[in-house]
């Protein structure tokens, strides 16, 4: 080999040794990045697995809380229709006693009624509270009342229609005044107070 052939094979081998060493220092130091890298990815994924987790169980508590809350709107909701069906039931066993009814009506308006009120009765209790019996009531109260010409659009029960103020003494009212200081007894006694 001659001078020249010897120097560019020194200056390939140079070369070559030069390229090697860069190829493994940038092997080197992908595999470190790479190594970095792999150690945040896994402390990513143990953070995030805790986390998810955690998110997990919340997720499971916010559902309970939420399914808790849904049953007991769906419990106060079936108990209030049972209180109002049974409300609903005392108001038709008033109407329907044929003898204590009308002495009730006749009682609220003798209670009551004041010189000038006209007495709206329920459509269902015309025939009860008539124009004689509020004649005979007026009489007897001492007042100047009568009957009025309209009929009320309530289940039972009057409205004494005056000039300054009416008085409401329908049953609806009247059992939802009962209602608003038994009902937590009546709760007590359908459902065990829970």
């Amino acid at each position: 080999m001659n001078n020249k052939e010897a120097i560019i094979q020194k200056i390939i081998d140079d070369a070559n040794a030069a390229a090697q060493k860069n190829l493994d220092e940038a092997r080197e130091k992908a595999a470190q990045i790479i190594g970095r890298a792999q150690k945040q990815a896994d402390k990513y994924v143990a953070d995030n697995a805790h986390r998810e987790e955690q998110l997990y169980k919340e997720s499971l508590q916010r559902g309970e809380v939420v399914a808790g809350l849904d049953c007991k709107k769906i419990l106060q909701g079936a108990k209030k229709a049972v209180i109002d069906k049974a409300f609903d039931e005392a108001l038709q066993a008033i109407v329907a006693d044929k003898k204590l009814y009308p002495a009730l009506l006749q009682a609220m308006i003798l209670s009551c009624c004041e010189s000038g009120d006209e007495v709206v009765v329920a459509q269902s209790d015309d025939k009860i509270v008539t124009k004689k019996l509020i004649s005979d009531l007026a009489k007897k109260s001492g007042k100047s009342i009568k009957k009025s010409g309209e009929l009320g659009d309530f289940k039972g029960g009057v409205i004494l229609s005056g000039e300054k103020y009416d008085k409401n003494l329908t049953l609806e009212l009247e059992l939802s005044v009962i209602r608003e200081r038994i009902e937590s007894k009546v709760d007590e006694i359908l459902f065990g107070g829970k």
